[in-house]
């Protein structure tokens, strides 16, 4: 299961994937739309974070989601 976190950071969002795999965006709808990217393929969730580390909304995806 894969899980993407997507946190605030310096006046944008992050995209935690793994280490290293770490892309900042200037909007949330930005880094939203590049983990839905990133998960097309696999099932997991899109974990959104507030700026206290707190889930803010959880996004699930999976294979049967896939449109082919």
């Amino acid at each position: 299961m894969t899980i993407i976190e997507i946190r605030p950071f310096r006046n944008g969002w992050k995209c935690f994937e793994a280490p290293g795999v770490e892309p900042v965006f200037l909007s949330q709808e930005q880094a939203i739309d590049y983990a839905t990217c990133r998960a097309c393929f696999r099932s997991g969730e899109i974990r959104i974070l507030d700026c206290d580390g707190a889930v803010e909304r959880i996004i699930p995806f999976s294979d049967a989601d896939r449109k082919l």
